[in-house]
């Protein structure tokens, strides 16, 4: 008797050599040695899973004399026929199937366990696709089936199991609809039977899963409300807290839930309960316990905020405070986030929906909830304070790197909390101008101190000259914030203090700006840390947000405010940033000074590195001075970036440039092996570009000679990008012929380039489209000429639609939707594309079917736009011929298919979104995928 004479219920033979070479096989799996032999074996396994043996070989290796890891490989196969391979089940067949798959569950209930659960899996699949026709109510069947054989718990089980299934399946949208709906006719049954399991100490815990499982297809909040009350009295049973949390929260979050008010505040009573409960975990830091009950809160308080604040029952208002009572003992729970505690994090959202809703509640009602919640928010800010200040030293140094990411983290979200909650309940900063008082007593803790200095400077965007206190103390802000800054000079010496300080006068630059007699002592205390190596990253960045915005007045202390930068430009410990942020915001200040006096300002500040540069264009390139050059580069770059030119002529700059034009050119010449150096150089003379405008025309004819010849030597691709690219922008209209000259001799050696190898040169590529995109779009003259020579262009990007490179593909589809654009505007761009029109569709199409990644099709979908607009009668002509080919672009795809997407390409030509989605689908059935299912 062959294989395909028995019954797919039956088992094989026994003695059939191939069972002997599937147990060889799942031995090796488990056992053998060697990695490679049991990867191979695994293969080997996963492959005959599809075979039409497979149902056979399931009842095979099954059988009681087989070993659990046989067993567990003949239910694995039982799956994979039934959820991947069901469409290919003979109908006459299914009755024999389902009694034989239901009497190996049944053989099996008590185990092993791993076979059991693979065998239940299997079921839950079964039932889940019968109910798309062959067995309607299947899910109750197969309940009243297994309870009438005594096997509640297998019944259990399968419940759990199948929400679970359903989320895994791969489902058309009309099957996954028709499951859903046969399933919520079952909820009510399966509630009914889940609430008498729920009183059998035995069947308890399966119940609870199977309850909180199948909220996926929304429990009846009515009739689940009671079951879920029993449960509920079980949250004090540590072995069911955690089910009895994943019950409560799966049955608040579900959307049908809001449609039932009454029961909602029936749950929040039975909540509201836990707060004894509450206080007890966190007193035995039981953090487990005080995570489980925070979930539940959060559950509550951030999916029916609305319905809370919109109560007026005294009961109900008594009910709400004490939920927001323990979510604040939530965020407050002691220790440190998050070695002590992983959890308070999950609470600040709470604090902004929470306020979110109050402010944007009618206005009077708004009033009334800030009055009765105003205690609440200063209360948070004390505990937050509290929250994000450090460790000791020696703990800090005991945590992760993970650890402290994370706490940095933390206290950033903590941050913006508070600034939302200072924005509409300004009397917050009473707490922290109480806080920050006592901490001026002796005694007081370096951590407290540094987290009450983050605190004021968080809310830095929220003070202003107008706003006030409580009126408790009418001190206003302007005398809380001069107080704050006149006392940092004073506070004690720790590195996390400094620097929280330096950021703090940088947050206040605005109001500093309207209060000059504060912002000299704070860029005083700015500068003195600009040269200490752990402080002078904070320091910069302080300054520069003062120079930004306290031009004027402090530009009139530059010469004072400049004795600084020389310690710091010869300090090796201080990083290159640092010194050229430094050095950007002094010549920001410098833009107020009289034209006369800036350049020997900029002279003076620049002149080490002047000395510098000239030092390194006369000697040969070391490795070791890269990083060296690349300082005096970056500050001489910062020199052009931050002189205001609107607010000063660019005479002294023209100078400066003058000065350094032919050490660069040669330092040019002497690095132009190396592609970090040569970006830094084109960063910069497209800075001065931008900065002198006209004044740099006698200098361009120069540069051009320059960047070409570097090119044709290195191709390096920041020469396209940072120089070409700024060139063509500025100049492309001014001076066509000169740009039109550059491009040509660029893309000739781009050419040559790409001839040799393409593929290894994705940036250079990207760059290159880049360039000629940008042409396009400023200069379209200089692509309209003939010696431009567009076809070749048009060939090169042919050639790279099939890259691998995500953003390559991107960037030279842009060009060619650009360019195709063209095709009615001039004759040699159409020409161009007229004459290889065949080739590109044939590209578009290799690519969209299998040459290009799955992730650039949408770009080369975006090709076919102007293709249609603008030569629709070629392109339709051309898709039918290139497509009438056997197996192009793909096996996968039949010749109706085909002519179906031709014809649709053309039907929807002028509806860009439904054009794209056609040839999405029509690249996801070139490479094998079911596209209904897809959808």
């Amino acid at each position: 008797m062959s294989f395909e004479e028995i019954p797919p219920w039956e088992p094989l033979p026994p003695k059939v050599p191939y069972i002997d070479e599937l147990k060889q096989a799942i031995h090796a799996v488990y056992k053998h040695p060697d990695k490679a032999s049991r990867s191979q074996a695994e293969t080997w396994l996963l492959q005959q899973r599809n075979l039409p043996t497979a149902w056979h070989v399931s009842w095979t290796l099954l059988q009681p004399d087989c070993t659990v890891e046989e067993q567990y490989f003949g239910a694995h196969f039982l799956h994979h026929q039934i959820s991947q391979r069901w469409a290919l089940i003979n109908i006459d067949h299914f009755q024999r199937l389902l009694q034989t798959l239901f009497q190996k569950l049944v053989d099996y209930k008590k185990g092993p366990t791993i076979v059991r659960t693979r065998l239940l899996v299997a079921v839950a699949s079964f039932v889940l696709h019968s109910l798309q026709g062959p067995w309607p109510g299947a899910i109750m069947h197969a309940v009243n089936y297994l309870r009438q054989l005594g096997a509640h718990d297998l019944a259990l089980h399968i419940l759990v199991l199948i929400p679970e299934e359903f989320s895994s399946l791969t489902l058309t949208a009309q099957s996954r609809g028709t499951i859903r709906i046969q399933a919520s006719e079952a909820v009510g049954e399966v509630l009914q039977f889940v609430g008498e399991c729920q009183e059998n100490p035995e069947l308890k815990e399966t119940a609870m899963k199977a309850f909180s499982s199948w909220v996926t297809f929304e429990l009846p909040v009515q009739q689940a409300c009671p079951i879920l009350e029993k449960m509920f009295v079980e949250i004090s049973n540590p072995a069911l807290f955690d089910l009895v949390v994943d019950c409560t929260v799966n049955f608040l979050r579900q959307p049908s839930a809001l449609s039932y008010p009454n029961t909602i505040w029936q749950v929040i009573g039975m909540v509201a309960q836990l707060q004894r409960t509450l206080g007890e975990a966190i007193q035995s830091d039981d953090m487990s316990t005080c995570q489980g009950i925070c979930q539940i809160l959060l559950a509550i308080t951030e999916t029916y905020t609305k319905l809370l604040l919109n109560t007026s029952r005294e009961d109900r208002i008594a009910l709400v405070q004490c939920l927001i009572s323990m979510v604040l003992e939530c965020t407050g729970v002691q220790g440190h986030y998050p070695v002590d505690e992983s959890f308070s994090d999950t609470t600040l959202q709470f604090w902004f929906n929470f306020g979110d809703d109050i402010v944007s509640e009618e206005a009077d009602h708004s009033k009334r909830l800030l009055v009765m919640y105003g205690s609440v928010f200063k209360k948070l800010t004390e505990i937050l304070i509290r929250k994000i200040a450090y460790p000791s030293d020696n703990d800090w140094q005991m945590w992760s790197e993970d650890q402290r990411a994370e706490f940095e983290s933390y206290r950033k979200e903590v941050g913006d909390t508070i600034l939302f909650v200072h924005s509409f309940v300004p009397d917050c900063i009473s707490v922290l101008v109480g806080e920050y008082m006592s901490c001026r007593t002796l005694g007081t803790s370096w951590q407290k101190i540094e987290a009450t200095l983050y605190m004021f400077r968080s809310v830095a965007e929220t003070i202003h000259d107008n706003s006030t206190t409580s009126k408790e103390d009418a001190t206003d802000s302007t005398k809380i914030i001069s107080a704050v800054i006149e006392s940092l000079p004073s506070l004690p010496e720790h590195p996390k203090i400094a620097r929280t300080a330096l950021l703090l006068c940088g947050a206040y630059s605005e109001w500093l700006r309207n209060h000059t007699d504060q912002l000299l002592p704070a860029v005083r205390v700015l500068l003195a840390s600009v040269n200490d190596p752990n402080l002078s990253p904070s320091a910069v960045m302080a300054f520069r947000d003062l120079c930004i915005e306290c031009t004027d007045v402090l530009a009139t202390e530059i010469i004072a405010l400049s004795e600084s930068f020389p310690a710091v430009y010869s300090n090796p410990q201080i990083k290159n940033r640092e010194k050229i942020r430094l050095c950007w915001s002094l010549c920001t200040l410098s833009s107020e000074l009289p034209i006369t006096d800036l350049y020997q300002y900029l002279k003076q500040l620049l002149s080490p590195s002047l000395e510098q540069l000239h030092h390194y264009a006369q000697i040969e390139p070391q490795k070791e001075l890269k990083n060296k050059l690349r300082l005096e580069i970056g500050i001489v770059n910062a020199a052009f970036h931050g002189v205001n030119i609107p607010q000063t002529w660019p005479e002294p700059l023209l100078q400066l440039l003058n000065e350094i034009w032919d050490t660069l050119r040669s330092i040019l010449a002497k690095w132009a092996h190396d592609e970090v150096i040569i970006e830094e150089l084109t960063n910069f003379y497209s800075r001065a570009i931008n900065t002198l405008g006209p004044l740099f025309d006698p200098h361009l004819d120069a540069l051009l000679s320059m960047l070409c010849e570097c090119y044709d030597h290195h191709q390096h691709a920041c020469l396209l990008e940072s120089g070409a690219q700024g060139l063509v922008n500025i100049y492309g209209q001014k001076r066509p012929e000169v740009i039109a000259a550059m491009m040509q001799r660029l893309s000739n050696t781009t050419f040559g380039l790409f001839t040799r190898s393409m593929s290894d040169h994705p940036d250079l590529v990207q760059a290159f489209f880049s360039l000629h995109l940008t042409a396009l779009r400023c200069a379209p003259e200089i692509v309209y000429r003939p010696e431009s020579n567009c076809r070749a262009v048009l060939r090169a990007a042919m050639a790279a639609i099939t890259m691998q490179e995500y953003h390559t593909v991107k960037e030279v589809s842009r060009w060619m939707v650009q360019f195709i654009s063209h095709y009615s505007l001039n004759e040699e761009v159409a020409d161009a594309i007229s004459s290889q029109f065949k080739l590109l569709v044939v590209e578009l199409v290799r690519g969209i079917g299998t040459a290009a990644p799955s992730s650039t099709v949408e770009f080369l979908g975006d090709v076919f736009v102007p293709l249609c607009r603008s030569c629709p009668d070629l392109l339709r002509e051309t898709l039918n011929s290139i497509l009438s080919e056997a197996d192009f672009p793909s096996k996968h795809i039949s010749r109706e298919e085909k002519d179906r997407f031709a014809s649709s390409v053309m039907r929807f030509s002028h509806q860009k979104r439904k054009l794209k989605t056609l040839i999405k689908e029509f690249s996801l059935v070139c490479r094998g995928y079911n596209v209904q299912a897809v959808r």
